[in-house]
């Protein structure tokens, strides 16, 4: 069961109370991961990360960055979001499956302006169980972006190029956080990247390990204690306000652009590094390293 009180996180019995909710707009993240003929909530239209992104070949500079507002604006529409609209997202349940594509989902439309989105906790277990279940058809329940002509985003306060990143390595207010796997953490397996390992100085705080073993985000009390375990290291950066996690930015030496993603929490602390909120979200890195 849901065991953490955030705006940004509902669970299943939510979006059944809003079933009937003309405003609500459902996402199924699992995308290209999700087969034919698989269950999917009869509401929902299925998006991939590569539908709300720039493309390239697979480690290309360009693969995964975000998308101009304009483009946005074009996707919003095809999904029919609109000013009174409010997005429920759902992933696969992890720990067993996914990678968190969910919380990219949220993460862009934040950035693009975008705010009233959430998390089902508990992934499409909890979804299905509601019994609004249908076959999944590419043809008719995939997000079809095939017209939208794609451009590459401009920076702002909700994103990081990796310049700015550069010239904050090294300095106590920054602390990077990888939310990727352990095994990508430590070099032993590739996802996209052209380099292995992580960034120097980074923290390994896998995406997987926020969650326990039934799907569902872990409550605020073991949350907390990633801070107070990491209270000596951070205290430099816990000082009362907003700090930036960045994560999953390979840093490599070959003048390659990076832009990656992951579930992350972005915490913002008070003095003695307890967490006064969390919330999962996407930070992202572009630019030229």
């Amino acid at each position: 069961m849901t065991q953490f009180d955030f705006k940004k996180l509902v669970d299943a019995e939510y979006l059944l109370n809003n079933r009937t909710n003309n405003n609500v707009v459902v996402i199924d993240a699992r995308g290209g991961m999700l087969e034919e003929g698989s269950l999917m909530y009869d509401k929902a239209t299925v998006v991939d990360w590569t539908d709300i992104s720039l493309l390239d070949e697979f480690g290309g500079e360009n693969l995964g960055k975000l998308l101009s507002k304009d483009n946005y604006e074009q996707i919003f529409s095809k999904l029919g979001i609109n000013t009174n609209s409010e997005v429920l997202v759902y992933g696969f349940t992890m720990p067993e499956q996914g990678f968190g594509d969910e919380a990219r989902v949220v993460y862009t439309f934040n950035y693009a302006g975008f705010d009233k989105v959430k998390f089902i906790d508990g992934g499409f277990k909890q979804v299905e169980k509601l019994g609004f279940n249908k076959n999944y058809e590419p043809t008719e329940d995939r997000l079809d972006v095939s017209d939208v002509v794609r451009s590459e985003a401009t920076q702002n306060e909700k994103a990081i190029f990796t310049d700015e990143l550069l010239s904050k390595l090294g300095s106590n207010d920054v602390q990077i956080i990888d939310t990727r796997l352990e095994v990508e953490f430590n070099g032993r397996v590739i996802y996209g990247e052209n380099k292995a390992g992580h960034i120097p100085g980074a923290i390994s705080l896998p995406f997987n390990s926020l969650v326990d073993e039934e799907g569902f985000i872990k409550s605020r009390e073991e949350l907390e204690k990633y801070v107070n375990e990491w209270k000596d290291i951070l205290s430099p950066v816990v000082t009362g306000s907003n700090w930036r996690i960045f994560s999953q930015l390979p840093l490599n030496e070959n003048g390659n652009n990076w832009i990656t993603y992951s579930m992350i929490p972005f915490m913002s602390s008070s003095k003695t590094g307890k967490v006064n909120n969390i919330l999962f979200q996407e930070s992202y890195v572009k630019g030229s390293c």
